[in-house]
């Protein structure tokens, strides 16, 4: 009797998983995209940035002539405040007297601005900015303590009368105002800040501004 031939069974074929190239085609079809919608936003947010952090939207105004200036100025609450002023250069000139204790470094000169403001008293006025340029746009900033004087901390308001105050959130509780025991401010002042120049620089105009990129531009005159 003839004994059977066993067959063996047949292996099943190997499957093999598809490789990593495979199995992510389509999201390394898709990155070049991505990347690119990425550094497009980020390009928008640096334009933004940079925009916003200059003087980019003047309010010009001739010599001799006042302007009103009015802004939406960010508070410390995360909201906005209401700014009017009207502001008019009187003059821009060597300083005849340097203000308390300040030396003027070599190859330097201290001018003085002359302004008249007017606002409502209640308006906060507190925080704004001031520079001289010359005709190349560089620009010469106020600075209230340095080369060994201290002059007010905000340029453009009365140091004995500068009307309210920014609010700091919930630090108002805790914080005495700037303006606590103070006269209330006039309607209309002038100030008379002292900027550190070059030796050599002319003076062309001023700039004067509290939130970038809103300012006001003041022309000298001739």
């Amino acid at each position: 009797m003839s004994t059977p031939s066993v067959v063996p069974a047949t292996a099943p074929g190997t499957v093999r998983a598809p490789g990593w190239w495979r199995r992510n085609r389509w999201a390394l079809a898709a990155l070049p995209v991505a990347l690119a919608l990425t550094f497009v936003a980020s390009g928008d947010r640096v334009r933004t940035l940079w925009w916003e952090q200059d003087l980019r939207r003047p309010t010009v105004v001739e010599p001799g002539a006042t302007v009103a200036f009015q802004q939406d100025v960010r508070d410390g609450l995360g909201g906005t405040v209401p700014l009017a002023v009207e502001v008019g250069l009187d003059g821009v000139a060597d300083a005849a007297a340097l203000p308390d204790g300040m030396e003027l470094p070599t190859g330097t000169r201290a001018v003085r601005v002359d302004l008249t403001l007017s606002a409502d008293p209640d308006v906060v006025l507190v925080g704004c900015f001031l520079a001289v340029r010359d005709a190349d746009g560089t620009r010469y900033d106020y600075v209230a303590s340095a080369w060994g004087a201290w002059q007010p901390v905000s340029p453009c308001v009365p140091q004995d009368a500068t009307g309210p105050w920014p609010s700091l959130g919930d630090l108002d509780d805790g914080v005495s105002p700037g303006d606590a025991g103070q006269a209330p401010r006039p309607a209309t002042w002038s100030v008379s800040p002292v900027v550190v120049v070059p030796q050599d620089v002319e003076v062309t105009d001023v700039v004067l501004w509290w939130q970038l990129p809103q300012h006001v531009r003041l022309e000298v005159g001739r």
